[in-house]
């Protein structure tokens, strides 16, 4: 059984085979298949695959300029080539200078800080010796006045008579000729006197209002005195 249907398939592959040559032949001899399209036919068939056309390469000058890449610098040359060498890349060189400019701008912040602080410190110094030198003018002055006051007590020979009339009184009766004299001329007196005797003199201003007065002869006389000092 299996034998006759072995034969009837080999015939029927044959009768097949048969009637595409005469198709072949058919075709051929009307002119409608050429000797290239019978050997396509024929690699087909007989199953040799058909090479493709080789693809000829598009040539595209202005594409391959466009893709490129620009030309680099010497300087960008350099820094890659450093940074490459260091193992960082394009970010962390541009992160590094950053903070390079970023460290000096901070640099420069302060110095201007401490210039403007030493700026104030010298304007207050100038201020300081401005002040300073008014004050000592002013003692200047004071110590002048007051030297000319003695040289003209000194010289004054009713300001003599009279402190020479008071050393020889008693101070009770000195103290009743103060109550009516005015603080300054007191306070010449006083400073012309020994110390034991304006002690004594002092001593008889009892009362309350005369006790106030005997502390602001005394003040006074201090006044004058570090005048006089400086």
């Amino acid at each position: 059984m299996i034998k006759k249907l072995f034969h009837l398939v080999t015939a029927v592959l044959a009768l097949n085979f048969i009637m595409a040559a005469g198709g072949i032949a058919f075709l051929v001899a009307t002119g409608k298949l050429d000797k290239l399209k019978v050997q396509s036919i024929r690699d087909v068939i007989t199953g040799v695959a058909v090479a493709a056309p080789a693809t000829q390469p598009s040539t595209q000058p202005a594409d391959a300029a466009a893709q490129e890449p620009p030309e680099l610098t010497p300087m960008m040359r350099l820094e890659a080539a450093l940074a490459q060498a260091s193992g960082r890349t394009a970010v962390d060189t541009i992160d590094a200078k950053q903070t390079a400019v970023d460290q000096q701008t901070a640099t420069l912040e302060r110095r201007a800080q401490e210039i403007e602080a030493q700026r104030r410190q010298l304007d207050q110094a100038r201020i300081d010796l401005q002040n300073q030198r008014e004050k000592l003018t002013s003692a200047e002055k004071t110590l002048t006045d007051r030297t000319q006051e003695q040289a003209k007590l000194a010289s004054d020979e009713g300001f003599q008579k009279s402190l020479a009339v008071y050393k020889t009184m008693q101070a009770k009766r000195v103290k009743a000729i103060f109550s009516s004299t005015d603080d300054e001329t007191v306070v010449r007196y006083l400073q012309a006197m020994e110390p034991r005797q304006v002690a004594s003199v002092l001593k008889e201003f009892k009362t309350p209002e005369e006790t106030i007065r005997a502390r602001t002869l005394l003040e006074k006389m201090r006044q004058a005195q570090q005048a006089t000092a400086q």
